[in-house]
């Protein structure tokens, strides 16, 4: 049993290992490509999500600035670009800048109506700023595309209890 723990843990860890060297070589790359002028919009919205899955949410959010200001609407994916703007909140709400957070959420779901992730970061925000009201009608479009999200599912109840709350303080 010992030995079966510890070949899952090693296999586990080497996972990781790979993982960040195939990020830090990606992210290497890019950077090249943009040192040189040849970085396209999808290369900084890349090198912006690794960034941001190292916590260096300064850096990340340059890059997918840089993302969206040579994004070429005509010949650019829009569901990318809704990813851009979905990145770039995650961002600002981790460098607590949440009425920025909000509008690139905003942002993002009208591009993307069904984005569920969008949509459960736009009322993460808003709860966060006691919205409760705004949150839990952004959770209710989550549920109204995924009615199995059981975040969503979570965190509506909790706003509501919130509203209710609220309202009886009338």
């Amino acid at each position: 049993t010992l030995l079966g723990f510890l070949s899952v843990g090693a296999y586990v860890v080497v996972q990781q290992v790979l993982s960040k060297r195939g990020m830090d070589e990606m992210a290497k790359d890019i950077g090249e490509r943009s040192r040189n002028d040849e970085a396209t919009p999808v290369d900084y919205y890349e090198l912006g999500v690794i960034l941001l899955r190292k916590k260096l949410f300064t850096q990340a959010n340059q890059n997918l600035k840089k993302a969206l200001k040579t994004w070429d609407p005509e010949t650019g994916d829009s569901e990318v670009l809704a990813q851009v703007h979905n990145a770039l909140g995650y961002s600002y709400f981790n460098l607590d800048r949440f009425e920025e957070a909000i509008k690139q959420y905003r942002t993002a779901v009208e591009m993307q109506p069904g984005y569920v992730t969008a949509w459960n970061n736009l009322g993460d925000v808003l709860e966060k700023q006691k919205k409760y009201s705004d949150a839990l009608g952004a959770y209710q479009e989550v549920l109204g595309l995924d009615p199995s999200n059981n975040v969503a599912k979570e965190r509506a109840n909790w706003c509501r209890t919130r509203v209710e709350r609220s309202q009886g303080m009338l």
